[in-house]
């Protein structure tokens, strides 16, 4: 399948082993001035030395591409489930902050996948002898 370029809402079908169930997270694709700034943001220089920030950074750009959920994802401390759609019943206009706050690994794990794990390197087989592994 082709990757579709120009797509507003993606999602990503998680299982959460906190919950036990399945999580439908909704993003937008990173503009390449995020994917460079989260680069950036994730290694830093200090003088001499090189501080690894990958944490902080996965949590600041996850919540900036993640746009919503799937209805019934997640539940408040009241046991109340709660919507990112602004158009439903449930919403709560402080679902993201909510997510940051609670499920900060998965949102985390939302921006490690865009970001750090798009893409490999695909090699045949019988390629395999030739490409130099260093």
């Amino acid at each position: 399948m082709a990757r579709q370029l120009g797509v507003e809402k993606n999602t990503l079908r998680l299982f959460d082993n906190i919950g036990g169930s399945a999580i439908e997270l909704y993003y937008r694709m990173p503009t390449t001035k995020e994917r460079v700034d989260y680069a950036n943001a994730a290694v830093t220089r200090k003088r001499n030395k090189i501080l690894i920030n990958s944490g902080e950074a996965r949590l600041t750009f996850g919540a900036k591409i993640l746009i919503g959920f799937a209805a019934g994802a997640f539940i408040d401390k009241d046991g109340q489930v709660f919507s990112s759609e602004s158009d439903r019943s449930d919403y709560r206009a402080d679902w993201k902050e909510l997510l940051c706050k609670y499920a900060a690994d998965l949102v985390s794990l939302l921006a490690s996948f865009v970001f750090d794990g798009s893409a490999e390197i695909e090699i045949d087989e019988e390629d395999e002898d030739t490409v130099s592994k260093n």
